[in-house]
């Protein structure tokens, strides 16, 4: 419901409605809609980075296939952009966006320390930036995407994609 109404739009009775229970039944669970969007950012948070370090090999593979990714977002990536615009205004909220994230985050970092054995990215890069870096790439192709926006050809997007990947491998080349 979070994903197709939006946050606001979402009132608790639909979401009894659509998941076949009693009010009582989300009710104690759940003390209030803040609550559930909550357990759906932190659970598909996990969820998603589990799958995601479980079935891509690499980062490079990771952020290609981010930002290559077409059409409408799925109903993890909905809710996790709605709850990110949501968390400005429900201080609640931004406290769910904050442990969904320290929880993606760990999941992730086994793989950005993987990619540094791997030479994807150079030794002397920091983990907390790259990790800080593909939050920032994901959440802005969500944005892009959540508005409608197709990214360019797909080869040659695929291709500056890929080339600034390799370039994380050269590490700091910058004259001093």
């Amino acid at each position: 419901m979070f994903a197709s109404k939006g946050y606001a739009g979402t009132k608790i009775l639909d979401i009894v409605k659509e998941a076949g229970l009693s009010s009582g039944a989300v009710y104690g669970r759940f003390e209030s809609k803040n609550a559930l969007l909550m357990e759906a950012v932190v659970t598909r948070a996990l969820k998603s980075a589990s799958q995601r370090s479980d079935r891509e090999r690499s980062v490079a593979d990771a952020l290609v296939a981010s930002a290559v990714a077409r059409g409408p977002l799925d109903t993890t990536e909905a809710i996790h952009l709605e709850a990110y615009v949501t968390a400005r205004r429900e201080p609640e909220v931004a406290e769910a966006v904050a442990e969904g994230r320290r929880r993606w985050r760990w999941a992730l970092k086994r793989v950005v320390q993987a990619a540094e054995a791997d030479g994807t990215f150079a030794a002397d890069e920091d983990v907390e930036s790259i990790l800080y870096f593909l939050e920032t790439v994901h959440l802005g192709l969500l944005l892009q995407r959540g508005a409608g926006f197709e990214p360019p050809d797909p080869e040659t997007w695929e291709t500056l994609i890929r080339r600034i990947v390799r370039s994380l491998a050269e590490g700091d080349t910058a004259p001093s």
